[in-house]
């Protein structure tokens, strides 16, 4: 998560990095547009799957699929203010995610 501490003001930032472990450098960065911005509740956290699948939440109210190698989204769900990070789970030899968000908790297949 990208953000900046200015004194006794905090950004949370706009923008998620990808940093290569051994090289401590940026893969790959992806900005939110204005208003969108990572993060809308504090710690709604990320998913990154075996798969390569990256979830995050945004101010915009949605549920956002990346390619975790790559940045580039792959899928967003306007849902409502995600409140945790995303989960995944085997259910019948299906995968799912499943997030809240406002009241309601969504369950969505990988395919």
């Amino acid at each position: 998560m990208g953000g900046v501490s200015r004194g006794a003001q905090v950004s949370l930032g706009s923008s998620i990095q990808a940093i290569d472990y051994q090289t401590g450098k940026t893969v790959w960065e992806h900005h939110f547009e204005t208003g969108q911005g990572f993060l809308s509740t504090l710690g709604s956290g990320l998913l990154t799957t075996a798969g390569g699948i990256l979830f995050a939440a945004d101010q915009g109210a949605n549920l956002v699929a990346f390619d975790a190698e790559r940045g580039r989204p792959l899928w967003h769900s306007r849902l409502q203010d995600v409140s945790n990070a995303p989960e995944t789970f085997m259910l019948d030899d299906h995968q799912y995610v499943m997030v809240a968000a406002g009241d309601m908790i969504y369950a969505f297949t990988l395919y």
